[in-house]
């Protein structure tokens, strides 16, 4: 399997397993990011409530960028 391929394989997975529901394939991917990008921003000073804002919202633009899958925190 190529990358492209395997890329779809995981687009799939998330798709079907109803990615706005808590607890979902896409819901943990968005999860990871948006503490990635928490910690990030909280590095940078930013308080602890825009920090969080921040993050989610940048884990749900990629997701459906990346995906084209719709999550939320």
């Amino acid at each position: 399997m190529d990358t492209k391929e395997a890329f779809e394989v995981i687009k799939q997975a998330m798709i079907d397993d109803e990615p706005e529901k808590p607890g979902s394939y896409a819901h943990s991917w968005h999860c990871n990011i948006a503490m990635m990008c928490y910690d990030a921003i909280r590095g940078f000073g930013i308080d602890s409530d825009h920090a969080h804002k921040i993050g989610n919202d940048a884990a749900s633009r990629f997701m459906k960028l990346c995906f084209g899958v719709n999550t939320k925190a």
